[in-house]
């Protein structure tokens, strides 16, 4: 912006002179005359040495009151602008530097509340001489603590030419400490040579987050029909199930935190059922008997999961889900028809019966999932993936009198139920809210 400005200044005031020339033709060439004579003389070159001094030290003024206008912009905006004045009087670090904030902290493990981030170095200047590199953490200078980046550039200044301080810094999840030593300025020529201790690098391209933490409500639906359960349950009067013709819908959640390096662990849980009371009528076409038919399904288990950030409002990632699954129903039956004076005739002939049929898995589930920006809090996550259920017995497993026949009689299997009945193995999608990031 300088150099146009002083270019359209320079332009303006030589077409002024050209066309002031082209009007006056004769008083322009006596007026030239008499200002050449002025210029060479003695007198002139004084007041020109003193007039460079004052406007020198004026424009010096000028260039501090613009910076502090500056910094207070900063402030307010965030936006980080300063002058280079070319001032040699003032001793330079040689560091690229940046705030840290919430990302940068967690990344490097870094666990206080102070400290300037340093995003590159000079070849050869203060800092590179005295060991200091880029993703170092300054937080002490010279024995002054380093709240922020201003605040170290102040530091910096007030140092003179020859000075040594000692500069305490964090890396690699450790404090250490070095001198740095403030040599006198080079020639322009040699300053000009002067390179970024990485040929070519820019001011560093902040990485778009990948998150830290966080967990949500996430209904599932499960691709499949489960025909055996729905007519098994058809079957013992239930007029309605909650299996659908494009699945079942699971109720849960899940959570997970960042452990480092773009990979998150966690867990999930989800699960569904219903319970309803019917009437059947007994096989002898006249007693009628009281049913309550409860079924549950569910699993749960641990997550690890690998997530990029291919934009700063969207996250992917790509993970496995390990745990335990499985699918119970139960059935209690009475007639009704017990009385302490028959007791022992009702007992034999009793309709009356509780019955559960149960059938576990070691579950894989495999999934893809995106997370897209809402707010700075709240996610809306998608997910599509396979569940994989591994049956620990080929059939299903009855037991009698809820748990109370002896143990050893305990491993009965519903007759029918082996091979391919209620196998676990599905598409799964999911959709639902996402807290934290």
């Amino acid at each position: 912006m300088t150099k146009s400005t002083d270019h359209l200044a320079a332009w303006s005031n030589l077409s002024g002179t050209l066309i002031a020339i082209a009007s006056h033709g004769a008083l322009a060439l006596v007026m030239t005359f008499a200002v050449t004579l002025l210029i060479a003389s003695p007198a002139f070159a004084q007041i020109q040495i003193d007039l460079g001094q004052d406007l020198e030290q004026e424009l010096e003024d000028v260039a501090m009151e613009v910076q502090e206008a500056l910094d207070e912009i900063g402030v307010e905006t965030g936006i980080k602008i300063h002058i280079d004045d070319d001032n040699e009087s003032r001793p330079k670090l040689g560091v690229y530097l940046s705030d840290m904030d919430f990302e940068d902290a967690y990344k490097m493990r870094y666990p206080y509340a102070h400290g300037v981030l340093i995003n590159g170095t000079v070849n050869n200047g203060a800092a590179d001489k005295a060991g200091i590199i880029e993703d170092d953490i300054i937080m002490f200078f010279d024995g002054s603590k380093v709240r922020y980046e201003d605040h170290l550039v102040r530091l910096i200044r007030s140092k003179d030419f020859g000075d040594q301080v000692s500069i305490v810094y964090w890396r690699d999840e450790a404090i250490d400490s070095t001198v740095a030593t403030f040599a006198a300025p080079m020639k322009k020529e040699q300053e000009t040579q002067l390179k970024m201790a990485e040929k070519g690098k820019k001011e560093k391209k902040r990485k778009n987050s990948r998150g830290y933490g966080g967990g949500g409500f996430t209904p599932m639906l499960i691709d499949d029909e489960f025909t055996d359960m729905v007519e098994l349950m058809t079957e013992l009067g239930l007029s309605s199930t909650p299996f659908r013709p494009e699945g079942i819908v699971m109720w849960g959640g899940s959570g997970q935190g960042y452990v480092g390096n773009g990979w998150f662990l966690g867990g999930f849980g989800n699960g569904g059922g219903l319970s309803n009371n019917v009437t059947a009528l007994h096989s002898d076409g006249v007693t009628e008997v009281n049913r309550k038919v409860s079924f549950a399904m569910g699993y749960g288990g641990l997550t690890v999961e690998k997530r990029l950030a291919p934009f700063s409002w969207a996250v992917i990632s790509g993970g496995v889900g390990l745990g335990l699954g499985g699918i119970d129903l139960n059935v209690t039956q009475d007639d009704g028809e017990f009385s302490w004076t028959t007791l022992n005739d009702e007992l034999i002939d009793t309709k009356s019966t509780s019955v559960n049929f149960s059938k576990n898995y070691a579950i894989a589930h495999p999934r893809a999932s995106v997370m897209i920006r809402l707010t700075g809090w709240m996610r809306l996550r998608a997910e599509y993936g396979y569940l994989y259920g591994y049956g620990f017995s080929d059939g299903w497993k009855t037991t009698l009198g809820n748990n109370a026949l002896d143990t050893e009689l305990d491993t009965y299997e519903l007759g029918g139920s082996a091979g391919k009945l209620s196998e676990l193995s599905a598409p799964t999608m999911s959709l639902g809210l996402w807290f934290g990031f």
